[in-house]
């Protein structure tokens, strides 16, 4: 509980697979958006109050799991010439400077729909990013602005309120694609479901997951993603969680606290029709809601789950001993 990592890890290993098997699992996007919906801009507003909440947001899941990344990639971005991709970066990019100043070798790719540090207006802090950075703002929707099989390792987390359910088969797609074959894929992402409720956080939740249902449909929840990444052929899966307090458990109970409230008061307006309040969005009716559910998390002792899930991505095409000998022996028959 609180902060521990479970011991419990799921790997999932699988015989070499071609592209075939998992391309053909792919839904035709055709017919996707091309532009972010607007409750995802209405969940991550373009404001300082959000762009501190994704910082403090990476320091907490750095603090949890006492680490910014879980793949075996430390020896592969080390090399010289190596590259990893963070997708939906953030406007601080904190992850992504993090791992840059880590390993000096390897070039870090970012993008979001915001404009990278465009709400920064310390000069000084915007000159200290790491040289092996490069940010740029990209629309996710309008596909990953990279070419196939650039990247060794590519990172994405916390997007769960980003993708709609038409949408995750697709983003998969788009993983795969822009990774180099054996390379790595790696997602962080939280359960939906709170842990140890009481009534009134319930009600809360209740009313948030239903507007995320309409809005959204089925999201991307870490629970999920160990079988979405086998479903579409990546390799050596493994998956762990960490737990985290919610306003109880000291520090880190603090920070989810901090973190989710902000959450909480971007999504207000959207899920004030389905919290029972009565009539159109009052804040101050809002707030006595949530300052009543957090302290009902004190009582319970509340916490979520967090999940972080990496796979490798298979060669595009594999051939086996077997499958050598085969081929030498229809030569053989063709050339007699």
């Amino acid at each position: 509980m609180g902060n521990q990592l479970s011991r419990r890890r799921r790997n999932l290993e699988k015989s070499s697979t071609s592209s075939s098997t998992y391309s053909d699992n792919f839904q035709n996007s055709s017919n996707l958006s091309t532009a972010v919906p607007k409750f995802v801009q209405e969940v991550f507003p373009h404001s300082y109050e959000e762009a501190t909440r994704q910082r403090g947001e990476h320091y907490l899941l750095k603090h949890v799991f006492q680490s910014s990344h879980f793949a075996p990639v430390d020896d592969i971005l080390n090399e010289l010439g190596s590259e990893t991709l963070d997708v939906g970066c953030g406007v601080q990019a904190s992850w992504l400077l993090d791992m840059a100043n880590d390993f000096p070798n390897c070039t870090f790719y970012g993008f979001d729909i915001l404009e990278p540090f465009s709400l920064d207006t310390d000069t000084a802090s915007v000159s200290h990013i790491p040289t092996n950075c490069e940010l740029i703002k990209h629309d996710v929707f309008e596909t990953f602005p990279y070419k196939d099989k650039t990247f060794d390792y590519v990172h994405q987390r916390t997007m769960h309120m980003v993708y709609s359910s038409d949408k995750i088969a697709w983003m998969f797609q788009q993983l795969l694609r822009v990774t180099k074959d054996n390379g790595w894929i790696e997602l962080v992402e939280p359960d939906i479901t709170p842990r140890r409720v009481g009534p009134i956080f319930t009600k809360v939740f209740i009313g948030v997951r239903t507007l995320l249902r309409e809005r959204l449909g089925k999201t991307l929840e870490g629970s999920s993603i160990a079988k979405r990444m086998e479903a579409v052929g990546l390799l050596d899966i493994t998956s762990d969680y960490g737990s985290v307090p919610v306003c109880w458990g000291g520090y880190v109970g603090k920070l989810v606290y901090e973190d989710m409230l902000v959450m909480f008061k971007h999504i207000g307006p959207a899920a004030y029709d389905y919290l029972e309040l009565g009539g159109e969005y009052n804040e101050e009716a809002y707030d006595a809601l949530l300052d009543s559910a957090f302290d009902e998390c004190v009582q319970y002792q509340t916490f979520f789950n967090i999940r972080w899930t990496y796979g490798r991505k298979p060669p595009t095409t594999t051939i086996t001993t077997t499958d050598n000998e085969n081929i030498a022996k229809k030569k053989k028959k063709h050339n007699t």
